[in-house]
């Protein structure tokens, strides 16, 4: 099932198609219907600095941590932010690329330049693309939603947690450098990233720290941010630069080691503080 089996039984929708696009992670379809219900930890985020999305490119590689031994993977990750126009209203166009020996794929995102609403998505650069308009929708900032007072909680398989194949679905880079971090900050995101009606799945987002990051692409003075899901509070770990707040390292804990995206290369390179 879906995350969000809050569904009418008569939707067919496109789950099928979901499960066979190669970008959603397995762990997303994890949930089962007996799954208990839960909610955010945290106050739910309500509001985005928009003003933060900057245009630029970053670029990521993907490595495997396996016994300490560090393997870069052909595998790369590019997330651009741009300004432009679209239906003659000013808008953000954010595209998420990615590429492998196996599979290349482009996942493009248009938002409303002021409120960071989505207007329409093109997902995900294969033969399985679809677009989806969200004209006439209930859809927040960046698939942001906040739960009605009543809301009773969405179902989850207590198993399921983060990886950073969601990231990149749910597009959290870009939500993450609109929040307003610092020290102690604590919230609960409520995304439904995809159109159905489904329930939107509760991340908690908390700062745990802060302190230098050395990647490809440079050091960074960074927030140490933990994301996990209320079922069991498995943390994907997630360094962000404190001066753009873009994502510098993406931490994925595995059974004997970790997964990891880290910053390659940014254009364009901010000046040096």
């Amino acid at each position: 099932a879906v995350v969000g089996s809050h569904r009418p039984a008569e939707y067919t929708g496109n789950a099928r198609w979901e499960a066979d696009v190669g970008l959603v992670p397995s762990d997303l379809f994890a949930q089962e219907p007996e799954g208990r219900l839960v909610k955010g930890s945290y106050p739910a985020v309500e509001d985005l600095e928009a003003a933060r999305l900057t245009p630029g490119t970053w670029t990521y590689q993907v490595r495997t941590i396996i016994d300490a031994f560090v393997t870069d993977t052909a595998t790369t990750n590019t997330t651009t932010i741009d300004t432009t126009t679209f239906d003659e209203r000013p808008v953000v166009l954010l595209t998420s690329a990615w590429a492998s020996r196996a599979f290349n794929g482009i996942d493009t995102l248009i938002v409303e330049r002021d409120h960071l609403r989505p207007l329409r998505r093109h997902c995900c650069g294969h033969s399985k693309s679809r677009t989806f308009d969200f004209a006439g929708l209930d859809v927040g900032p960046l698939f942001l939603t906040r739960p009605a007072r009543d809301y009773a909680g969405t179902r989850m398989n207590p198993n399921m947690s983060l990886n950073i194949g969601l990231v990149n679905l749910l597009y959290l880079k870009p939500v993450l450098q609109t929040l307003p971090l610092h020290d102690g900050w604590r919230g609960s995101l409520y995304s439904r990233a995809l159109p159905g009606p489904w329930d939107p799945l509760p991340i908690d987002v908390r700062v745990a720290g802060h302190g230098s990051q050395t990647v490809p692409a440079g050091t960074f003075q960074c927030w140490t941010v933990r994301l996990t899901l209320p079922p069991n509070g498995r943390a994907l770990t997630v360094w962000i630069n404190r001066r753009d707040q873009s994502v510098v390292r993406v931490r994925q804990e595995i059974s004997d080691g970790a997964i990891e995206e880290v910053l390659v290369a940014r254009e364009p390179n901010p000046p040096a503080p």
